[in-house]
């Protein structure tokens, strides 16, 4: 009888957590939607770890939270992102996501952009996920799935 309390104590405790490839996917999810719901620059922060650094054409190395949200001072733009893939390491500690990006200008003028990203993560003490190293490099748009025959 115990046997089969532990085994089903097992069976839904690994249920309950996701694999942490999932967790960093989510993480990163989360940080698209606050881009979106509250503004880039206040996402960017949020999601940054203290010692966080960003890279972007034109500008970077930026580190830290000020110099973050400094670099998103003034410019009127959303950015819409979905990751396509994330791993961790063996360790637990570090993880990497990649995906597509869309920028779009708030200034009436219709410009737009699309640029790959890629965010690498570190588990915080208290479990969550922050990004340490951001890219974002210009690039074409996400290719349309292949057509089945």
């Amino acid at each position: 009888m115990r046997a089969v309390a532990l085994l089903g104590a097992i069976l839904m405790t690994t249920s309950i957590h996701a694999a942490p490839a999932d967790e960093v996917m989510a993480a990163d999810r989360a940080f698209a939607a606050a881009a979106k719901a509250r503004g880039v620059q206040s996402a960017f922060v949020e999601f940054a770890a203290p010692d966080a650094v960003l890279f972007r054409a034109g500008i970077g190395p930026l580190r830290g939270h000020k110099a973050i949200a400094a670099a998103f001072e003034g410019q009127a733009f959303s950015l819409e992102w979905e990751p396509e893939s994330a791993d961790v390491a063996a360790s637990g500690d570090l993880a990497w996501s990649w995906g597509y990006a869309r920028w779009t200008a708030q200034d009436g003028s219709g410009k737009t952009g699309t640029s790959n990203y890629v965010s690498i993560w570190r588990r915080q003490p208290g479990g969550a996920w922050k990004w340490i190293v951001d890219i974002g490099v210009p690039a074409p748009p996400k290719p349309a799935p292949a057509k089945a025959d």
